[in-house]
């Protein structure tokens, strides 16, 4: 139940991916490939540190 899919889909929230995997309109296959293709942007991270609110 392969179909093309749009490389754009992988910018929508990862539950609304979810539910297309679920109901056959996107391949676990074709979700691995298209993950394979996203860069690896690691090196952009930033630490954010949050403080805790001790009293």
């Amino acid at each position: 139940m392969s179909r093309r899919v749009n490389s754009e889909l992988l910018k929508i929230d990862r539950r609304i991916i979810s539910r297309k995997v679920l109901a056959g309109e996107l391949s676990d296959k074709d979700l691995t490939s298209l993950l394979k293709k996203l860069p690896d942007v690691s090196e952009n991270v930033e630490e954010i540190v949050v403080p805790s609110d001790e009293k």
